[in-house]
């Protein structure tokens, strides 16, 4: 029959505290949950009013989408900056916001441009006098 030798225990007990933050996983902030919520409002609108098309045409709603939209995902840009400072990683939700809001922003911002050039460089027949 074989004997047991008496072995020690660890040189150092973990803390409790240590257990229960590998346990439990990180739940988002609030902040997080609406910003993606928030990021959600182009996309949702777009699928009522008939496209992205609807809302870029009409300029009071679409700059109100876009600065509530660019809000959502600075919001979701803190939070990974946060993370980052932890050395800790990032929520799922930190990267769906900043990427179901960035392609909001990158169509209105891609629009916005071709309005404006087109204006400044006088593309369109509105801004031309009569042709002789």
């Amino acid at each position: 029959m074989a004997t047991f030798r008496y072995v020690e225990g660890p040189a150092i007990e973990p803390s409790a505290q240590r257990q229960a933050e590998a346990v439990l996983p990180r739940s988002p902030s609030y902040e997080l949950v609406t910003a993606f919520v928030v990021s959600l409002i182009p996309h949702a609108a777009a699928l009522f009013v008939g496209g992205y098309g609807q809302i870029i045409t009409n300029a009071p709603l679409a700059v109100v989408i876009t600065i509530v939209d660019a809000v959502a995902v600075a919001v979701a840009y803190l939070q990974f900056r946060d993370d980052s400072h932890a050395s800790r990683s990032s929520h799922w939700l930190v990267w769906a916001t900043i990427a179901v809001g960035a392609v909001w922003l990158i169509y209105a911002v891609f629009v916005g441009m071709i309005l404006v050039l087109g204006r400044v460089f006088c593309i369109s027949q509105d801004c031309r006098g009569p042709i002789r």
